[in-house]
């Protein structure tokens, strides 16, 4: 059985499997092809070698981490064998904890026996690498980007979004900053990026994202602030799928200016953003202009389908627009 093929079946499995005992049954299929899969020579497991194990659940800039964290939590450990390095259930958890992936300590027990094809009570690399390209390489939620210039109330339309329709929403920013401070391998190389005054990679801040959103699977999300260039937008659809809407907030660049200024003027809590201020917000702007055309011409090939909202008015004017969106469509919905 092919690595597609295999993929394909524990993706279709994955997706149609609803309710409480969801996790559990996904994890049951797709380590079973994993086990079918481990039958083959390993050549034939991923393609010509084995360069392609884990590229599904973690991407380019993690899967070298990751591998190095497996082997110094083997080489702490002292776990070693004629097939290499290896990890028992404790280390399994004690790697997925460190690289965010915090699951139940049944989840992790359940990974491990399903991952562990020679049922040896050891998991190497290479078995780890496979099983979470099968449990953690899925697209984790539905993604609903919005995508508007500073000031143009993203996240007030996230948070009443996500008050009245159940859904999550999720600020690249305060990813970015959640992730120093909470000391992880990506967040230390976040750090340092921060520290020298370079921008983080678009790489690296989907990385992040398709981390944080394997905590809502099958939620719906909302993306505030991201894509911000062409290349999130490509990086952001090969690591973490098509989105399924994006709302565009549209308003004339000096009402913008004005609202930013404003905030600055009048932040009731008296702490104001490093970025609002005109010489920092005329940058905003600049940059959002020099990427944004490209990017929602990316999203128009991609088919992904645009809601344009004029967002010049009050905040409930916009949501007024959202919901005479939604009467509109309901008929449609019913055909």
């Amino acid at each position: 059985m092919s690595l597609r093929c295999t993929a394909n079946i524990a993706k279709h499995a994955a997706t149609k499997i609803q309710g409480q005992g969801a996790n559990h049954r996904a994890i049951q299929v797709a380590c079973f092809h994993t086990r079918e899969r481990a039958k083959l020579p390993f050549d034939q497991q991923n393609g010509s070698n084995g360069d392609n194990m884990g590229s599904k659940a973690f991407a380019d800039c993690e899967l070298g981490p990751v591998t190095d964290l497996f082997l110094q939590y083997a080489k702490k450990r002292n776990f070693e064998d004629e097939r290499g390095s290896y990890l028992c259930l404790d280390g399994v958890k004690d790697l997925l904890e460190s690289i965010g992936e915090r699951r139940s300590e049944d989840t992790v027990a359940e990974f491990f026996r399903y991952a562990d094809v020679n049922q040896d009570g050891k998991l190497h690399l290479d078995e780890f690498l496979v099983a979470a390209d099968q449990v953690l390489g899925e697209s984790p939620a539905r993604i609903v980007l919005i995508v508007g210039g500073p000031g143009s109330g993203k996240g007030i339309m996230c948070s009443r979004l996500a008050a009245e329709c159940n859904a999550v929403h999720l600020s690249s920013g305060d990813m970015l900053r959640e992730e120093v401070e909470k000391g992880s391998y990506l967040g230390q190389e976040v750090a340092d990026i921060m520290a020298r005054g370079d921008l983080v990679s678009s790489a690296l801040i989907t990385a992040l994202i398709r981390r944080k959103m394997r905590d809502y699977p099958g939620r719906r999300v909302l993306l505030d602030g991201f894509p911000r260039s062409l290349e999130n937008a490509r990086d952001f659809s090969e690591l973490c799928g098509k989105p399924e809407l994006a709302l565009h907030l549209t308003c004339d660049d000096t009402i913008l200016m004005e609202r930013i200024l404003k905030r600055s003027r009048e932040n009731a809590d008296g702490q104001v953003r490093s970025d609002d201020n005109i010489d920092t917000a005329l940058k905003r702007l600049r940059n959002y202009h020099k990427y944004h055309a490209p990017t929602m011409a990316w999203l128009k090939e991609q088919h992904v389908p645009i809601v344009n909202l004029d967002v010049s008015g009050d905040p409930d004017s916009v949501w007024d627009q959202l919901l005479a969106i939604g009467r509109l469509m309901r008929p449609v919905t019913k055909l």
